[in-house]
């Protein structure tokens, strides 16, 4: 039986609850996804890439519509928002309780 003294008991749990506690890296915000359209009904299809397992969200400033799909483990997204010419959309993106930065582009 291997014997641990209480210091050392103290050291590892301190240790172990520090590193609990340090902070995690913020998420860098999306790059601009390629944009195709408005097609006929109205709609933009934003494509794109962020990290694994994230949520990525845009919003129509225009409109207020907002939209997003769940990227599972390619990090990869597509998916469609309500928007015409001249319209400013906001992108971002959450892996669990953190959110990117946004990011503003123009649907031309």
């Amino acid at each position: 039986m291997v014997r641990v003294s209480r210091r050392r008991w103290l050291l590892l749990s301190g240790l172990l609850l520090a590193g609990c506690l340090s902070p995690t890296l913020p998420l860098p915000p999306p790059s601009k996804p390629t944009v195709e359209g408005p097609d006929q009904n109205g709609m933009v299809t934003l494509d794109g890439w962020v990290e694994a397992e994230a949520s990525v969200f845009a919003a129509n400033m225009r409109t207020g519509d907002i939209r997003g799909q769940f990227t599972h483990e390619t990090g990869h997204y597509r998916f469609e928002i309500p928007a015409q010419e001249n319209d400013e959309i906001e992108l971002w993106y959450q892996v669990g309780t953190t959110a990117s930065p946004s990011i503003l582009f123009q649907v031309k």
